[in-house]
């Protein structure tokens, strides 16, 4: 892990969710990770894919909730 991975993986997987609302979709917001990741040539199409799906369920007045809103979106979509 490179660069702007290594400080992006700590703040994910470092384990302290005492952020307020960090377990929302708006704090789930990957537009950092898309410009490192096509920053340094690696393909962004899963990533991309991922946002849209978070942005959705924010554009649809979802973004307090988290990322289980996105699965029922996908199991029941419309």
């Amino acid at each position: 892990m490179t660069g702007a991975f290594q400080g992006f993986a700590a703040v994910i997987d470092g384990r302290d969710y005492t952020v307020e609302g960090q377990q929302s979709l708006h704090f789930s917001d990957l537009g950092t990770l898309l410009a490192a990741s096509s920053g340094q040539g690696i393909s962004t199409e899963v990533v991309t894919m991922v946002q849209r799906l978070v942005q959705r369920q924010i554009n649809a007045g979802h973004g307090d909730e988290g990322f289980a809103r996105i699965i029922e979106s996908i199991k029941q979509p419309g």
